[in-house]
């Protein structure tokens, strides 16, 4: 009889330490739950920045239009123009302005092959001094001599009072492109890329003894 006493008394405890264990177990998972809750919680929370939510932000915008824009022409360019109305056709006429904000668009993002379409498409479609001092930073940057300054010459021609007899002085954005051009190449070989696309526009000329009286680097290659 004792040893059967005992015997339940050990099948009791041992029930007993088991709950105890489950309850533990429960608590343990409870609190590992709730910690799991709060990095949930914190992960939700803004890891950036506001200017860096703006950048990221600024960014999506802009290959959103990019990738809209592309799209657009990819779906156009499938098309039979048989088939599409003069009236749709003009309502897909872009205006320079809008040609000059997929430029902007395409330089940012660094698809200059784009940038530079788009800005050729703004100057096509009319005067647009923005188109041409889009075109001149970009060439002028990559050195391209030529292309610089005919985009220069357009540029000047954009604008009434660069007409006039004497001119005012050059603005800006062509005599960055001019000094970048000599600083690249030297004066010489700019002139002489001048002269292979023509009379120089008063205004290049005036800014080639510029680059003399001042020295600017490459005046004397």
């Amino acid at each position: 009889v004792l040893k059967e006493a005992g015997a339940k008394a050990e099948g009791e405890g041992e029930r007993e330490a088991q709950s105890e264990e489950g309850r533990d177990a429960r608590v343990k998972e409870d609190q590992n739950g709730q910690r799991g809750m709060r990095k949930l919680s914190e992960m939700k929370k803004r890891v950036c920045r506001p200017w860096l939510d703006s950048v990221f932000h600024g960014l999506y915008e802009d290959l959103k239009a990019y990738f809209a824009w592309l799209s657009e022409e990819e779906k156009w360019a499938k098309e039979d123009l048989d088939d599409v109305s003069d009236d749709e056709l003009d309502e897909r006429m872009l205006t320079s302005g809008e040609w000059v904000h997929r430029a902007e668009i395409a330089k940012r993002l660094q698809n200059l092959s784009d940038a530079e379409r788009a800005y050729r498409s703004a100057a096509f479609v009319g005067t647009c001094p923005k188109a041409w001092a889009g075109l001149l930073k970009m060439y002028s940057s990559e050195g391209c001599q030529k292309e610089t300054l005919l985009a220069a010459h357009e540029l000047l021609d954009c604008f009434e009072a660069y007409k006039a007899n004497p001119p005012p002085p050059a603005p800006l954005q062509v005599r960055e492109a001019v000094f970048e051009l000599v600083s690249m190449h030297g004066l010489q070989k700019v002139r002489d890329a001048q002269d292979s696309i023509g009379v120089p526009h008063p205004i290049i000329n005036e800014l080639f003894h510029h680059v003399v009286r001042c020295q600017v680097q490459g005046f004397s290659n």
